[in-house]
């Protein structure tokens, strides 16, 4: 199978949240060492391409192998295939980050762009930022967020020269809906609460480490679409909070806390 449908499918199978083989690699060797117990040597090359080899995923062993020699060239490896500080580091800027809970100040921070196709590559850049950062699409190049973060945008938007192209604007009140409401409506947060408490759910039932790692997979896949936005503009029974609290003691949660 081509690198390509290998990385697609990846990127289907954990919903965007691991993009490269190499993620693969990385995240499972760590989840490996909460799931099961690690040999005094730490595992063998011949072990790791055996356990993380997914036909399923058209993953086979040498592709695994060429992955673990590249994490190793670039240091995010030892020798006995644990992860080094800079391998978790790495990890740790491809998985989503649960941040502490934003305060409101009753304001909508919008920007609004207009970038010509010759600058597409720039501007698949300047959406992907925007989406980190949890804004949301209210139309085609008009985005939005409760939170201040203009300051942030001034800098990348200078350091890939998009000033011409691009406004912010900030306003208390946009359309006719209340600010819950389009929260709603740009997040889609009622069809996310679901998904937190069938997470939630799922957990209490099984004590299973290995199903649990799965879920833990499920969980990071939820957060990733989650904006994290402040409480004021949250659904009734919001279930995210009680989910971060159920991975709070858990290895994930070092990784992805702010």
């Amino acid at each position: 199978m081509s690198k390509t449908k290998t990385k697609e499918k990846i990127s289907k199978a954990t919903s965007g949240v691991l993009t490269t083989i190499i993620d693969y690699v990385l995240f499972n060797l760590e989840i490996l060492g909460e799931l099961l117990t690690i040999p005094p040597g730490g595992y063998s090359m011949s072990n790791v391409q055996k356990v993380l080899s997914n036909t399923a995923l058209g993953i086979h062993k040498k592709e695994i192998q060429r992955a673990l020699y590249r994490a190793k060239s670039h240091g995010w490896l030892k020798n006995e295939l644990k992860l080094t500080k800079a391998g978790k580091k790495k990890l740790k800027s491809i998985l989503p980050i649960l941040s502490p809970q934003k305060k409101w100040d009753k304001n909508w921070y919008l920007v609004i762009f207009d970038i010509p196709e010759k600058l597409h590559r720039k501007r698949d850049i300047l959406r992907e930022k925007l989406k980190k950062l949890g804004f949301g699409q209210l139309q085609q190049s008009v985005w939005i967020s409760p939170i201040n973060y203009l300051p942030v945008l001034e800098k990348i938007i200078f350091n890939y020269q998009l000033e011409p192209y691009v406004i912010f604007s900030q306003t208390n009140k946009i359309g006719r809906d209340t600010s819950r409401e389009l929260a709603e409506k740009i997040w889609k947060l009622n069809e996310l609460n679901k998904k937190y408490q069938k997470f939630i759910s799922d957990w209490k039932r099984t004590h299973n480490k290995k199903e649990r790692g799965f879920l833990q997979m499920r969980y990071l896949q939820i957060l990733s679409k989650d904006p994290q936005l402040p409480k004021e503009l949250l659904p009734e029974r919001w279930a995210g909070n009680k989910a971060h609290q159920l991975i709070k003691n858990l290895w994930l949660f070092q990784l992805i806390k702010q």
